[in-house]
C-alpha cells in the first residue's frame, strides 16, 4: 500500500510540474493509465482532467465511475445512471439522474428518456416532462399516448411510423372484402394489440379470404369516453361521435378496444379490452354475423330471445313446440322450459373462446355471409338510435345485436 502511495505521489508531483518529458496528452494518458491501476486516485486525476475524463466516461470501470458518481460529478452522476439503467437497474438509477439531468445536452435527455421507455418508468417520464426536461422524441410521444392525450397533439410522422392513424383522413374501404371494421382504441397499449389481432387475421383469414379488412388502427384518446370498470362489459359513449365526426363509408362495423371491461358486440360494434386474446376476438368477430353463445345468455336476453321460434343464429334453434334439425344437441343458452340447441355436440368457440375454430363451425359462418338474404346490423344501424330511438329499439330485437 505505502509503495501505491508513493508511486500516486510521484506521478502528481510530475505531472503538476510539468516534469514528464512530454505534452499534456502524455501527462492525461499516465493519469488514466494510474486511475485503472490505483482507482483511489480518481478524484485528484478527474479535476485536473476534467474534459478528457468527462469525454471517456463510458469506458471507466463500474467501480471507477462509482465512485465519481458518488462524488457528486454530475456528468459521472449520468453516465452511471444510464449504465443502470441499460442493466435494468432502473430504482437504482433514478437519485444519480435526477440530481443531473437538468445538465445534459438534449442528446443525452434523449438516451435517458429511451431507457426509461424500455422498462415503463411512465412516472419517470411524466416527472421530467413536467420539468420541461423531456425532448422531442419516441418516448416523448409515447408518454402522450400513455396519458390518453387528444389525437391533434400526437406527431403525425410518430403515427405513421408506429402504424395507426389520427383521424378518418384518406381512409378508404376495401372494395375487394365482403365486411370493412374500422379499428379503433383509446389508449397506447390497444394500438399495438389491435394491429397484431390484424396480422394475424390476415395470416388466417377466417371464415374465408376476403371477409373482412380490417383499418389501420384509429387512436382516439380522449376524444371518445369509455367506462373504467374492469367487472363490467366494455363499452364507451358513442353519441358525440355519431353527431360530430364526418364517418368514411363503406364501412360496416367498429372494433373499439377499450383499457378494461369484458368483451361484447351491440349493435355492430365490438368492445373488448387490450388484455384479450386472439381467441376472444374471434369470438366475437363472429357475433358480428349473428352467432349466439352457447353458455347461459343473460337473463334480460334469455326473457325474449329464448321465447322465439325456429332458428334464430347460425348456432341456435329455439325448439318452441318445434324439432330440432337432426344432429342439433342441447345448448346452455337457454335455461328455460323452452330449450335450445346448438350444431354440435363438441364444445365451440362460441362456448368457450379457446378452442379453435372447428371446420364445422367456420362452414357455419361462411353460409350465414354468403346468403344473400342476410343483413348484418351496421353499426350505421346503431347510431341511427341518437337520431330516432323507437325505430332502434324494434330493430334491436328483431336482428339480436347483443353479443
Amino acid at each position: 500500500m505505502k509503495t501505491t502511495v508513493k508511486l500516486f505521489i510521484s506521478v502528481v508531483v510530475m505531472l503538476s510540474l510539468g516534469y514528464l518529458p512530454s505534452s499534456v496528452n502524455q501527462h492525461r494518458d499516465i493519469a488514466f493509465w494510474h486511475v485503472k491501476h490505483t482507482p483511489d486516485s480518481i478524484l485528484i486525476s478527474y479535476y485536473r482532467f476534467i474534459d478528457d475524463f468527462n469525454a471517456q466516461l463510458n469506458s471507466l470501470t463500474d467501480a471507477t465511475l462509482y465512485l465519481l458518481a458518488i462524488n457528486a460529478v454530475t456528468d459521472a452522476q449520468f453516465a452511471w445512471a444510464l449504465r443502470l439503467l441499460t442493466n435494468d437497474q432502473a430504482q437504482s438509477a433514478l437519485p444519480f439522474w435526477r440530481v443531473s439531468v437538468a445538465q445534459q445536452s438534449v442528446d443525452k435527455r434523449r438516451r435517458l428518456s429511451a431507457l426509461l421507455l424500455q422498462s415503463e418508468r411512465w412516472d419517470d417520464l411524466t416527472s421530467l416532462a413536467e420539468q420541461h426536461l423531456l425532448p422531442a422524441s419516441h418516448a416523448a410521444e409515447q408518454l402522450k399516448l400513455h396519458h390518453g392525450a387528444t389525437p391533434a397533439s400526437i406527431d403525425q410522422s410518430f403515427a405513421s411510423h408506429e402504424g395507426f392513424l389520427l383521424s378518418f383522413s384518406q381512409l378508404q374501404a376495401q372494395p375487394q372484402c365482403q365486411f370493412n371494421v374500422l379499428m379503433m382504441t383509446d389508449h397506447r397499449q390497444g394500438l399495438a394489440k389491435l394491429n397484431a389481432f390484424k396480422i394475424r387475421y390476415q395470416q388466417h383469414p377466417q371464415p374465408s379470404s376476403g371477409s373482412f379488412c380490417f383499418s389501420k388502427p384509429i387512436y382516439l384518446g380522449d376524444s371518445i369516453n369509455c367506462q373504467q370498470q374492469p367487472q363490467h362489459a366494455a363499452k364507451c359513449d358513442w353519441q358525440p361521435l355519431a353527431h360530430n365526426k364526418a364517418w368514411p363509408t363503406g364501412f360496416d362495423f367498429i372494433v373499439m378496444m377499450t383499457a378494461t371491461g369484458s368483451g361484447n358486440v351491440q349493435g355492430g360494434i365490438m368492445h373488448l379490452n387490450s388484455a384479450s386474446y386472439y381467441g376472444l376476438f374471434l369470438h366475437e368477430l363472429m357475433h358480428f354475423n349473428g352467432f349466439e353463445d352457447e353458455y347461459p345468455l343473460p337473463a334480460a336476453k334469455q326473457a325474449w330471445l329464448c321465447n322465439q321460434k325456429g332458428l334464430v343464429a347460425p348456432n341456435l334453434f329455439i325448439a318452441n313446440d318445434l324439432t330440432p334439425p337432426a344432429g342439433w344437441q342441447l345448448s346452455d343458452s337457454c335455461q328455460t322450459p323452452i330449450k335450445a340447441y346448438k350444431p354440435s355436440h363438441n364444445w365451440s368457440i362460441m362456448q368457450y373462446q379457446q378452442i379453435p375454430l372447428s371446420v364445422h363451425y367456420q362452414q357455419l359462418w361462411l353460409q350465414q355471409i354468403t346468403d344473400p338474404s342476410y343483413q348484418p346490423l351496421r353499426f350505421s344501424d346503431y347510431f341511427q338510435q341518437f337520431k330516432a330511438p323507437m325505430n332502434f329499439i324494434n330493430k334491436m330485437t328483431k336482428k339480436n345485436i347483443e353479443g
